[in-house]
């Protein structure tokens, strides 16, 4: 059972990415990206009363959850899993929604639970102490790494920051075009914008790895960071984009999941 977990855990995170978690391509190309084989490892038999269930902060209408759901529905069919064996609960906030949740599909048999925002882990590692039989799997998060005795937790994540290096370089090279072009005044401090949703340390290692990308391509820019304090919020980021724009920004990024920013 064990290597089944780990198995699913790979084969989720594995699509997931080719979803959109990192840049993996876009267009036709993007279409072409199959799940790896497992074939070669995976022996093992499912248990025909084997259950499983993701947990999603919001629905299909979020490109985040979506590539989740996505991920999740390609591992779900990869290992045969019947509609029975498998629960899935969206639009669960960062509360007792996510310990509601949680614990229905606990009550409903599962013995494997996903979910998929850094704030549900503040609420899943009590659920992972009191039920040491099912295995909690936490999409971001730091609390598998520091709670090791705690083996029914875990914690799954593409490295994100390496993307988001590469989107500051791009951005980077962006304002030397713009210096080039003379729509940006060299001789001035030139002044970029970063929409965060929180300051968890996965915005805060992202900006920071986008900041480094700009600069080194573009020494000269500095970063200003404003928070919306919610992972999906339209008018917040709008506003928060605004607010950077009138500060005389002129490169806009973001770590939240509507297009509340760049709509500004």
């Amino acid at each position: 059972m064990k290597k089944l977990l780990t198995l699913l855990v790979a084969a989720i995170m594995a699509v997931a990415c080719c979803f959109g978690l990192v840049a993996c391509g876009d267009g036709e190309d993007a279409q072409e990206l199959k799940m790896p084989a497992y074939d070669a490892r995976f022996t093992e038999t499912i248990p025909a009363d084997f259950k499983v269930g993701f947990i999603f902060l919001h629905d299909e209408k979020s490109t985040y959850d979506l590539n989740f759901y996505n991920a999740a529905k390609e591992a779900v069919e990869y290992f045969g899993l019947s509609d029975s064996q498998v629960f899935y609960k969206f639009n669960i906030d960062e509360n007792e929604q996510c310990t509601d949740a949680a614990n229905d599909l606990i009550s409903k048999g599962c013995k494997a639970i996903f979910a998929d925002s850094f704030g549900h882990e503040k609420l899943l590692v009590p659920l992972a102490e009191a039920n040491p039989t099912v295995q909690f799997f936490h999409a971001t998060g730091t609390q598998a790494a520091v709670r090791e005795s705690l083996t029914n937790y875990h914690n799954a994540f593409a490295s994100i920051y390496q993307g988001r290096y590469l989107a500051g370089y791009a951005a980077g090279m962006k304002l030397n075009e713009m210096i080039d072009a003379g729509k940006v005044d060299a001789t001035k401090e030139i002044q970029v914008g970063y929409v965060g949703a929180f300051p968890f340390a996965e915005v805060v290692s992202g900006y920071t790895s986008f900041y480094l990308g700009m600069r080194s391509v573009c020494p000269s820019v500095t970063m200003a960071v404003q928070y919306t304090n919610d992972w999906g919020n339209f008018a917040l980021e709008k506003e928060a984009a605004e607010a950077l724009i009138a500060q005389n920004c002129v490169l806009i990024s973001q770590h939240a999941d509507t297009t509340g920013a760049p709509t500004a």
